[in-house]
């Protein structure tokens, strides 16, 4: 064993490529179109823009 005493090593799981692609789904392409025109609008929180230019 290595690491910490007692500590399994995790597997890792395989991801699945027969996963469904919603990018094109109305609900998504709606909701996607609706919060563009809200950050349009009023633009991003102060809070988010200070946090993304100080890293």
């Amino acid at each position: 064993m290595s690491g910490k005493a007692g500590v399994e090593k995790k597997q890792k799981t395989k991801p699945d490529n027969k996963v469904k692609d919603y990018g094109n789904d109305p609900f998504f392409v709606n909701k996607a179109k609706r919060s563009k025109e809200v950050l349009d609008k009023y633009g991003f929180p102060r809070e988010l823009v200070n946090r993304r230019n100080t890293k």
